[in-house]
């Protein structure tokens, strides 16, 4: 194996100047733009309304020519920055601004003469947002830009005797105060910087945490409901509404009692005592049995209720499908050696009667022989297919079109009269499924229809509609006939369980299998007289079928 070389270590970069004006920044740039607006009207006013010659001053038209100057550049720099974009990156808008206040207070101090001595600590504040908003030693540098600078305008009315000698000590300690200034607001920059990312990085966290919950919430087996104090429904996940029925019924908002009265039930009894046990309750519109489960959320007026709907039968539906998957492997692996016996049995009736041989009262032995050989066949046939629901292959179906197509074919091979398979079915319907799938589902369901209804005109009545959410195909299959007795319900989709005398009773069981199998759910309603099965498929959108 080679040995990877160690990476060279990149020399050393100082941290780069923060380059965009963020929201806090130029909150900032707008307080020192009021501040220095206030400052230009202050020294105008005073420039007007004061002798500046009576306190030591130099000509009252240079001071209030500087002052005018300085309050025009105050107020037109207030109104650059409230612009949406500035042209400059953060550093260049800084230093820009700094530096006119710096040749402004020189301006003034060099015109008001030793009674400008006091406007040095104008340049506090600017300073200070200088160090906040570059967080880099180079504000620093402006600290010693407007120290050296001030220093130099007093040197020079020093040298020309305009100002006492203990004046330009002062503007040094007033310089040694910038640095302290910048360094005091650098510091607490750096930690308002640190403490911004850090808040930002958790908001992001929270955020892909929130998002990895909502995701793992909508893919649980379980309905999760979020309920306030008051019973109202703040929140659900899609398994509720297939576990519940009432397609489209459910929002945010409304009360638990409006779509649920057995829920409000359940939570009103939870709330009065945490430790009754509750039962399950069976759905009469899903005919699923739920065990349901509540947990407190939150504490005081914030609080709420989490409700879990589990469907007990989906465990018995994974222990039978492990039980279902052995057994056609095992019917998989023996249909070979149980057909060709068979299949000999059926030739050997037939050369039988064929040959003449065998007595008249015979015949009937041969025929029981012949039908119950070809039952055999047909229910090895018929379990093989439980090794095909892992085979499909979706296309998008208009389902006007293929249910009339369908369904002519299905009248024919049946001899069901013209007329008796009523269909009402929007050409503009598209469905998402396996066409064999779909074929063989529809197949079951009309010949099981037709052998139990009244064999009229409009027997069996095919609807399809979109569902109420957009995203799903209703179509629903009833009869006229005695329907299902309530006791048999919750067994026919059982395999091998059949009222019909010659039935194998795999025809709804492997319709249902190939329904999973493609994203579907078939279901039995609750609804009389006769039975009414519900298929609902995913619907698909008028490009794909185009695409």
């Amino acid at each position: 194996m080679a040995i990877q070389p160690h990476p060279a270590v990149p020399p050393f970069e100082p941290p780069a100047l923060p380059a965009i004006i963020t929201e806090s920044g130029r909150r900032i740039l707008w307080i020192i733009g009021v501040y220095r607006a206030v400052c230009g009207t202050l020294l105008v006013g005073a420039a007007l309304f004061l002798d500046v010659r009576a306190v030591g001053g130099g000509p009252a038209n240079a001071f209030l020519t500087a002052a005018g100057m300085y309050f025009i550049f105050g107020l037109a720099t207030f109104l650059w920055i409230q612009r949406e974009t500035l042209a400059l990156p953060l550093p260049a808008v800084v230093i820009t601004l700094l530096g006119g206040d710096i040749l402004f207070i020189a301006l003034l101090m060099y015109s008001g003469g030793s009674a400008s001595g006091p406007l040095p600590i104008l340049l506090f504040p600017q300073l200070a947002a200088s160090g906040w908003l570059m967080r880099s030693r180079i504000a620093f540098f402006h600290a010693a830009l407007a120290s050296s600078v001030l220093i130099a305008v007093d040197s020079w009315r020093l040298i020309d005797g305009l100002i006492p000698s203990p004046q330009i000590l002062q503007t040094g300690l007033i310089g040694f105060g910038y640095f302290a200034t910048v360094g005091v607001a650098l510091a607490l920059g750096r930690y308002a910087k640190a403490s911004e990312d850090l808040a930002a990085q958790r908001g992001i966290d929270v955020a892909n945490l929130e998002q990895v919950n909502r995701l793992i919430i909508q893919d649980m087996q379980d309905g999760v409901l979020v309920v306030d104090l008051n019973g109202v429904v703040r929140g659900h996940n899609a398994q509720v509404t297939r576990l519940l029925g009432g397609f489209g019924r459910m929002r945010g908002g409304m009360r638990l009692s409006e779509f649920s009265s057995t829920l409000h039930d359940y939570w009103r009894r939870w709330q009065e005592d945490y430790a009754e046990p509750l039962p399950p309750f069976k759905v009469e519109a899903t005919q699923r049995l739920l065990r349901v489960r509540l947990v407190r959320i939150g504490s005081g007026l914030n609080g709420g209720t989490l409700i879990y709907l589990e469907d007990l039968g989906r465990a018995q539906g994974e222990a039978q499908q492990i039980k279902l998957a052995a057994m056609g492997r095992l019917t998989a692996s023996i249909a070979h050696e149980v057909r060709n016996p068979l299949s000999a049995i059926n030739q050997a009736a037939q050369l039988l009667e064929e040959d003449g041989s065998v007595a008249p009262e015979g015949h009937r032995l041969l025929s029981m022989i012949q039908s119950n050989a070809k039952r055999i066949d047909r229910i090895v046939g018929e379990v093989l297919q439980l090794n095909r629901r892992d085979r499909q292959q979706p296309e998008v179906i208009p389902l006007g079109e293929f249910m009339n197509s369908l369904v002519g074919e299905i009248v024919e091979a049946e001899r069901i009269p013209e007329g008796g398979v009523a269909i009402v079915c929007p050409e503009e319907l598209l469905a998402i499924f396996d066409r064999g799938h779909l074929n063989q589902i529809m197949w079951n369901l009309v010949r099981n229809a037709w052998q139990h209804c009244q064999k009229k005109l409009g027997s069996i009545r095919i609807v399809a509609r979109a569902g109420y959410m957009g995203d799903a195909v209703i179509c629903e299959l009833a009869d006229d006939g005695p329907g299902i007795p309530a006791e048999l319900r919750a067994q026919i989709f059982e395999p091998f369980f059949t009222t019909r005398p010659g039935g194998t009773g795999l025809g709804l069981y492997i319709a249902r299998e190939l329904a999973d199998a493609n994203g579907a759910a078939l279901e039995l309603l609750p609804k009389a007289p006769g039975a009414q099965f519900r298929l609902t498929l995913r619907r698909a959108a008028a490009e794909s079928a185009k695409t």
